[in-house]
């Protein structure tokens, strides 16, 4: 009777031993399952605090792109904004712009914002406008101009940096210019002589004036007027006309100015050339004048001529 009770109290103890070997087997199981599970979501190894669920590693975001004049919605794995870009594709240049930042955390929904930023050479052109240099000549009547040499505009190159944003131009600097073509001043001589000597008289001038000449009388076939008519014989400035009176363009040569009229020396020598500026005409524009003879014959024959007038200085 007590050997078979010894016997069984040794299976039951046996067969303790095997499920107790049997728990420690499943635990064991079970601990390595749980830790090699945790070491996957966390690859660097660390250690789970107690009670703690590791959060995933891989987190998919949906982002928005704005480059290249396009819109694009697209899902990355990538955390940052660089990440995202370089997950996509998307290549930087050296100056391009991207908002926000590089090294900006990708949230839920980020909108980027790429700027292409890029810079090229424009160059413009300009004319150089010459100088006028006017030098005095002492050997040449006053009034008297000569060009010495004719001027002409030189060219200027301009060269800029431009930048464009997304093929835009935003600014432009300039960087250098260069002288195409240099300008050349336009020389003009010019007289300074203001006397001349005639007849033993010394005159004073101010300017001399080409002019084209002609001749008229008091009479109807010059002023349209006939004896006993009261402004016939009259001119303009109120003076009876006679032999030293011309008629004039008053823009050219004032009225009641006095002048000299080279050449006529031998058509009225009691004057010795000078006239007085008295009187006009509907014929008399720009340089030109008309100088009174007492008759038609007389201006008939002086007919045309082309003269040099020296208006006088008082």
């Amino acid at each position: 009777m007590a050997n078979r009770q010894t016997c069984t109290r040794r299976n039951l103890l046996v067969m303790g031993l095997l499920g107790a070997t049997m728990l420690l087997i499943v635990g064991c199981a079970v601990v390595e399952t749980s830790s090699e599970s945790w070491r996957l979501a966390n690859p660097a190894g660390e250690v789970t605090p107690s009670g703690d669920i590791a959060e995933p590693l891989f987190q998919v975001r949906q982002i928005t792109i704005v480059a290249d004049g396009e819109k694009k919605r697209m899902a990355v794995w990538g955390v940052s904004v660089a990440e995202a870009l370089a997950e996509v594709g998307l290549h930087l240049g050296d100056l391009d712009r991207v908002e926000p930042s590089l090294d900006s955390p990708l949230e839920a929904q980020t909108v980027i914002v790429v700027t292409r930023v890029t810079t090229t050479e424009a160059v413009e052109y300009k004319r150089l406008a010459f100088r006028e240099v006017r030098r005095a000549n002492t050997n040449v009547n006053r009034g008297v101009t000569r060009v010495l040499q004719a001027g002409r505009e030189g060219r200027q190159a301009i060269h800029y940096q431009v930048t464009l944003e997304n093929g835009v131009e935003v600014s432009r600097t300039q960087v250098r210019t260069e002288v195409l073509q240099p300008q050349v001043d336009r020389v003009v001589e010019y007289g300074t002589v203001g006397t001349l000597s005639r007849g033993g008289d010394v005159l004073r001038y101010s300017k001399v004036i080409y002019v084209t000449a002609t001749a008229y009388t008091s009479g109807y076939e010059s002023t349209g007027k006939r004896p006993g008519h009261p402004q016939y014989g009259i001119t303009f400035s109120g003076l009876p006309v006679q032999v030293g009176h011309i008629a004039v363009d008053r823009s050219v040569i004032p009225l009641l100015s006095s002048v000299y009229i080279e050449g006529l020396c031998e058509v009225s020598r009691g004057l010795s050339g000078q006239y007085l500026a008295t009187d006009i005409g509907s014929a008399i524009r720009g340089n030109r004048i008309d100088i009174f003879f007492e008759s038609l014959p007389e201006a008939l024959r002086f007919g045309r001529r082309r003269m040099r007038v020296f208006l006088l200085t008082r």
